[in-house]
C-alpha cells in the first residue's frame, strides 16, 4: 500500500519556471535536429519543454522534429528491472542527426545509457540528454544528463507524467509516494 506525501515535492509553478529556464539553456547550448521523447513518463515534460523551446528559438522551431518512443524498465514496480524495453525507435531515421533525448527521470541511469547507445548505433551524429529529474545517488552506470531540471533525493516520485502502475500521471505537481505497512 502507498500514500502520497502531504505536500508536493515540486510544485507546478516551480516546474513551469524551471522548464522555461531549461529551454533557454538548451537553446543557448545545443542545436538539435530531433527532440526524441521517451514515453510514457516524459509526455508532460516533453509537451511543455517543446513549447518553451519554440518560444526560446522561434526562428528554427519549425525545422525541428519531435519523435516519441516507448521506453520502460519499471513495469508496475517502484524499482527498475534493469531490462530496457524500447519500441518505435526502428521507425526513426537517425543517420547524421543531432538528437536531444528527453526523459522524465535519470535514476539508475540504465534507461538513459541504453537509449544513448541505441541512438548512436542507429547513426546519430550526436546525442545530448535532458531529464526533468535526476537521482544521482541511485546511479548504477556512468552517465550524466546534459540538461537537468531538478536534482532530487532517492524517493519514489509521481505526478507530472510520472506514475506508479499507471496511476498519478495527471497530477500537475510532483509528489513522493511512500510505502505504508
Amino acid at each position: 500500500m502507498f500514500r502520497m506525501s502531504e505536500k508536493p515535492l515540486i510544485s507546478a509553478n516551480e516546474i513551469r519556471e524551471r522548464v522555461a529556464t531549461l529551454a533557454r539553456e538548451i537553446t543557448a547550448a545545443y542545436d538539435y535536429d530531433i527532440l526524441l521523447s521517451a514515453l510514457t513518463g516524459a509526455y508532460m515534460f516533453t509537451a511543455d519543454l517543446s513549447r518553451e523551446l519554440a518560444n526560446a528559438h522561434s526562428d528554427k522551431a519549425v525545422q525541428k522534429k519531435v519523435v516519441f518512443i516507448k521506453a520502460s524498465s519499471y513495469g508496475d514496480s517502484t524499482e527498475s528491472s534493469g531490462k530496457l524495453q524500447v519500441r518505435g525507435l526502428e521507425k526513426v531515421d537517425l543517420k547524421g542527426k543531432r538528437i536531444l533525448m528527453v526523459d522524465d527521470i535519470a535514476d539508475t541511469g540504465t534507461t538513459l545509457l541504453g537509449l544513448c547507445k541505441m541512438l548512436k548505433e542507429g547513426g546519430a551524429q550526436e546525442v545530448r540528454t535532458c531529464v526533468l529529474l535526476n537521482k544521482q545517488e541511485r546511479r548504477e552506470v556512468d552517465i550524466t544528463a546534459d540538461f537537468v531540471g531538478f536534482e532530487i533525493a532517492n524517493e519514489f516520485v509521481v505526478g507530472y507524467g510520472l506514475d506508479y502502475a499507471n496511476d498519478y500521471r495527471f497530477l500537475p505537481d510532483i509528489w513522493t509516494l511512500q510505502e505504508t505497512n
